[in-house]
């Protein structure tokens, strides 16, 4: 189930955006679930609890705290760079900064046109989520999923290079992930991300590697050279095994 967030301290209206979830996602068979509903940001941000994606109806004003909306909205797209953010809010004078904080809001529902309007966009945007869900850009084979601590981090499978543990002590259960543009360690397994993520080649017990990232392959010294300048290096059977599948 796609999960939805809502952020918003009057209780009442809270409750009815909601309602206006609930029934939208009955209505139109949406595979959507509303996981929470709540006036504090901290509690919705400890509330997500699936990889990349997730719906955020979110009031810009929270407890007299002006932007706090945003801010939280900054957060989630750190989080969850895949998130679909909706502002509904008075504060039609602030929808500039979310594109000067780079939040690129799905919708920006105004409060001042009514609790109809306000349903109907609310589905809307559901609709509009779903078909987001369904096109490529969206698909979940296209990202690197992985979790630290409570947060979980996507990255585009096209910007990895390698996943190892070579560099990690030995049965830590941890495993580095290298990028175009940064590096992380995370707890996890080779072999279990051998087979969620079967694109990638796993040229030694220590490496799990991008193909697509790879510049050149010395078979004699079974190295791996990519892209970005790192190396990798290959068991003597995978060194064959890889040697074989550049020749096609």
């Amino acid at each position: 189930m796609y999960p939805i967030y809502i952020l918003e301290d009057n209780l009442e209206q809270q409750k009815a955006y909601a309602n206006a979830v609930k029934n939208s996602i009955m209505i139109n068979d949406l595979a959507m679930e509303l996981i929470c509903a709540t006036d504090d940001p901290e509690i919705l941000l400890n509330s997500i609890e699936q990889e990349h994606q997730g719906l955020f109806f979110l009031d810009m004003e929270i407890n007299g705290i002006k932007e706090i909306g945003l801010q939280t909205a900054v957060l989630i797209r750190k989080q969850l760079p895949g998130a679909q953010i909706v502002f509904i809010t008075t504060h039609n004078e602030l929808s500039l900064l979310t594109l000067e904080r780079k939040v690129a809001p799905l919708n920006y529902i105004s409060k001042e046109y009514g609790a109809d309007y306000i349903k109907q966009s609310i589905m809307a945007d559901m609709l509009k989520t779903e078909e987001l869900i369904k096109s490529e850009k969206y698909k979940k084979e296209n990202l690197f999923i992985y979790r630290i601590g409570s947060h979980y981090f996507s990255i585009p499978i096209a910007d990895l290079v390698y996943l190892t543990t070579a560099d990690l002590p030995a049965n830590s259960g941890r495993v580095s992930v290298r990028t175009v543009t940064k590096n992380a360690d995370f707890h996890g397994n080779l072999s279990d991300l051998e087979k969620k993520y079967p694109m990638f080649f796993r040229c030694d017990k220590s490496y799990l590697v991008n193909l697509d990232m790879l510049e050149s392959f010395d078979n004699s010294k079974r190295e791996l050279y990519f892209r970005d300048g790192s190396t990798a290096y290959a068991s003597f059977r995978k060194a064959r095994e890889l040697a074989k599948i550049l020749k096609k």
